[in-house]
Formats: C-alpha cells, sequence, structure tokens
C-alpha cells in the first residue's frame, strides 16, 4: 500500500511518515524541496516523491498517481493578522487540490488533517467530533473553518474522508522549531504568563499513530478529535518544574489587556519593520480555550494518549540536544 503525504517535511507529516514507514507501508511525498526533504531523511530514504506545491492541481496529481491513500497535513500556518488572506487562499486551494484530486482518483483512504482552531468556538462548553465550524473565525483560523466545510461536503456525498483535529502540537524531533517548542523554550527560558485558560498538548507521535491506523483499518468514524492533555497556565510551571527539577518564573497577566495588546499588535505590524511575536487571534486561543473532547478516539480506537510529562520532558531534551534552550533552563534534563 502506498500512501501520499503533503506537508512530510513539517512536523506533524514528518512523524506521520515514520509511522507509515514502520507500519511497512510505502510512503510518497509531496516537497517543495527536495533538498530539504533529504536533510531531514536523509538521501534516498524517501524513493517516491514529487516535487511541487499543494496551490499547484498538476503537481498535487502527479503525486497521487499509483498511491491507495493519502494523509493530507500540509498547511501554511500564521496567526499574523497580514498573513490573512495568504494563509486563505493557499489552505483552502491546497484542499480543494488534495482532498478533492484524492476522490476523483478514487482513492479508499483520505485524512484531512485540520486542527481546534477548524472548530473553537469560545462560548462552547466542549467540542468535539460533531461540533459545527467555528462561528466569527479570523485569520488561520478562518482558513481552517473554509477547508473543514469542503472535508465534510466530501464527507455529506459518501467519500472516503477522515478528519483529525489536533489540539497544542509538542514532542521532540521535528525538522524545524515550530511555535508550540518557541513558548516552551520561553516559559522555561523566561516566564510563564499566568493567563486566563490554559491549553491542551498533544504529541506529535500520537498523532502519527492515529494516522496510521486510520490508514491501516477500517474505523468506525469518520472524525477524531485530538485533544491530549489540558493544562491550565497556572498549572504548567509547576508541572515543568517536577520535570526539571529546576524554577520556573511566572508573571500574572490579564487575558483581557493581553488580548487587546494582540489586536494592537495586529493593527501595528503593517507599519513597523518588526515582526512582532503576539496576535489578537493567537491570544484567543491563548486566553480563552475551547476544551477538546477525546472519548471518541480513546473509546472507538483503543486509543491512549502518552502522559503529557512524558510529551513536555522529550520535547525539553530535544530543545536542549537542539542547542535551543540551555541546560539551566532544561535542568536535570540535561544530564
Amino acid at each position: 500500500m502506498r500512501v501520499m503525504v503533503t506537508g512530510g517535511t513539517g512536523f506533524i507529516g514528518y512523524h506521520t511518515v515514520l509511522a507509515l514507514r514502520a507500519a511497512g507501508l510505502e510512503v510518497s511525498l509531496l516537497v517543495r524541496s527536495v533538498a530539504k526533504m533529504e536533510r531531514i531523511y536523509g538521501k534516498g530514504v524517501i524513493t517516491h516523491y514529487t516535487e511541487g506545491d499543494i496551490g499547484d492541481a498538476d503537481s498535487v496529481n502527479a503525486a497521487l498517481e499509483g498511491c491507495d491513500g493519502v494523509v493530507h497535513v500540509a498547511a501554511l500556518v500564521s496567526t499574523r493578522a497580514a498573513d490573512a488572506d495568504r494563509v486563505f487562499q493557499t489552505n483552502l486551494e491546497g484542499a480543494h487540490n488534495v482532498l478533492g484530486g484524492a476522490v476523483a482518483c478514487g482513492l479508499q483512504t483520505i485524512i484531512h488533517v485540520s486542527s481546534v482552531t477548524a472548530l473553537y468556538d469560545p462560548s462552547a462548553a466542549l467540542l468535539d467530533e460533531d461540533s459545527p465550524p467555528g462561528p466569527n473565525p479570523i485569520g488561520y483560523g478562518r482558513s481552517k473553518v473554509a477547508c473543514e466545510k469542503y472535508a465534510r461536503s466530501l464527507q455529506a456525498e459518501g467519500h472516503p474522508v477522515y478528519i483529525t483535529y489536533p489540539a497544542t502540537v509538542l514532542g521532540p524531533d521535528a525538522p524545524e522549531m515550530t511555535e508550540a517548542h518557541t513558548g516552551l523554550e520561553t516559559y522555561l527560558s523566561k516566564f510563564v504568563p499566568l493567563m486566563s485558560s490554559g491549553t491542551q498538548y498533544v504529541d506529535a507521535r500520537d498523532i502519527a499513530a492515529v494516522h496510521a491506523h486510520i490508514i491501516q483499518y477500517e474505523v468506525p468514524s469518520n472524525r477524531y478529535v485530538l485533544g491530549g492533555h489540558y493544562l491550565s497556565w497556572k498549572a504548567l510551571a509547576p508541572v515543568l518544574e517536577s520535570i526539571t527539577g529546576s524554577k520556573i518564573v511566572t508573571l500574572p497577566m490579564s487575558g483581557g489587556l493581553m488580548r487587546l495588546a494582540g489586536s494592537l499588535a495586529d493593527r501595528l505590524a503593517p507599519v513597523l519593520p518588526l515582526d512582532l511575536p503576539i496576535s489578537r487571534e493567537g491570544l484567543n486561543y491563548a486566553t480563552q480555550w475551547a476544551m477538546l473532547d477525546n472519548r471518541r478516539v480513546e473509546t472507538e480506537l483503543d486509543f491512549q494518549f502518552r502522559p503529557v510529562e512524558e510529551t513536555l520532558a522529550d520535547s525539553i531534551r530535544w530543545l536542549y540536544q537542539q542547542g535551543e534552550i540551555s541546560a539551566r533552563a532544561a535542568g536535570r534534563l540535561a544530564l
């Protein structure tokens, strides 16, 4: 069985490729840079690949040729207001090319990797696979909601389209630093913001395991939330201290004021030469998290998410090994 993966040089895609290969499946990649692919996997490791972009239907169709399934991970990720239009166009066009192309080719299993942002509703008590696409989305979330509606329309037509919804993704062995890794670096080296709410962390290796399961076996449902474990901002610092053995600095912050600061950053971004690290969209998620319900994947697939302490510890070790944090920040994990 051959599976085409988009975004195979990104974090989730990389681990998904490893999980598929470990299961004995053949993998084909659609990559924008062959040099980057060879740097990540090694020269000659990936023998089936197409150089191209999800925005180019011809490249996508060439990559799909000879495949039985596809995992569509690739997306342009940015919560910067200035990137909103480009993110929307890129991600929706990519979804149409990859998912629609896979349907046209008659592939037997088509996985669309969505996100919590596709369902995000700060007024919801709990989000699950039956939650509607998020109301009034902005920025990156707007693109994910549009892709979500398209994927669900294919499901409604009876096509073998499956959707997964990861929360905040962490874990080791990322091809490059992600926003979540940069956040963890900040918490260890500078401070943990004590804001309202919190976030859910899911390990990239767990996401990959679910993707490999769906590809290989019949599953009861066509949507699976992958929320992992919730930690409030107040609970995060003690967990990091217990893992590293180091004192974590905390700084109380008002969620409302942080959201206002994000709005101000959005307004100033077009006229400032700096790439501001905050945005209104990002701070909406950070200070008004909507809880994801994992029960379907846990019961139907008999799946257990690894402990969040394991994910954080492995992520911290990796950050230290990559030279992204100091031995002091890594604490006992630097030994």
